[in-house]
């Protein structure tokens, strides 16, 4: 999540209502075959003797050659990605601490009632302070949100006619750098919560993809690893429970402390076609 990317005081939007109820629910919540006989075999006639037919037969295929396509932005170090190792000085007080930690489950516990079941799983896993990394593959939930999302299509058709203008123009290992790459934001409009609560303004893009060209036409997949750190930031707020989850973090994060949270690395994997005339 990038800090750049977090909201300090919403405003107006009926999506805020929602996400401010989640807030508020948080704190009060503390091989059979049919039957039948099969119809006979059709044998084949062979032609006669002498009558010189053969037997049709399909040309081979014209070999198609190929192309690829790279490209990464990687997950730089950001103030998301602290650590209770980085301030020695910092003291995790025991009251604080539950009192932070309970707001935090009771949170996700109100993510998922709200419909947010991944922002759900993804703060449980923050408070666990493994910082084991979680990643979410083409076809889940968030997957297809994330396809669906308006900023997701910007970025799609942003990296298609990049591609498509290189195979044009004769290249077919194709290596994407510069504009045509950027990290993508969910922002608060998204109309998926989950892509808003669990990730905002993401950090790091990866896209692979091959494909086949023929005379008319290429023809081929993209995929794309969206990367994120989850972790707060300094002046984080998320509704309300920000400054308390950067404070189970960076004050008590393990290691070295025993309990409190740790940020971990997590992506979302989406699959597309490049289908395009040459």
């Amino acid at each position: 999540m990038s800090p750049s990317m977090r909201p300090g005081r919403p405003t107006g939007g009926s999506c805020q209502w929602q996400i401010a109820a989640i807030v508020a629910s948080a704190l009060v919540a503390g091989g059979c075959a049919a039957a039948g006989s099969a119809p006979a075999a059709v044998v084949p006639r062979r032609p006669a003797a002498g009558s010189g037919t053969r037997p049709a037969t399909k040309p081979p295929e014209p070999a198609r050659p190929g192309f690829t396509v790279s490209g990464s932005v990687p997950v730089q170090p950001s103030p998301s990605q602290d650590t209770h190792a980085q301030d020695p000085a910092a003291v995790c007080r025991p009251q604080k601490f539950r009192r932070d930690e309970a707001l935090g489950q009771a949170t996700a516990v109100g993510f998922t009632f709200t419909g947010a079941p991944v922002s759900a799983v993804l703060l449980a896993h923050f408070l666990t302070g493994t910082g084991t990394a979680m990643h979410f593959g083409a076809g889940t939930l968030i997957s297809r949100e994330a396809r669906a999302s308006g900023a997701f299509h910007n970025l799609n058709r942003h990296i298609q006619a990049a591609v498509l203008s290189q195979l044009r123009a004769g290249t077919s290992q194709i290596r994407l750098t510069g504009s045509a790459l950027r990290p993508i934001r969910f922002g608060l409009s998204t109309s998926s919560q989950d892509l808003y609560l669990g990730f905002r303004g993401t950090q790091g893009l990866d896209v692979r993809g091959t494909g086949t060209m023929t005379n008319r036409r290429y023809t081929g997949r993209l995929t794309y690893v969206i990367r994120d750190s989850y972790g707060f930031p300094p002046r984080d707020q998320l509704f309300g429970i920000g400054t308390a989850m950067r404070y189970l973090q960076a004050d008590c994060g393990r290691p070295p402390a025993q309990g409190g949270a740790h940020w971990f690395p997590d992506s979302i994997t989406v699959n597309v076609p490049f289908r395009h005339p040459k």
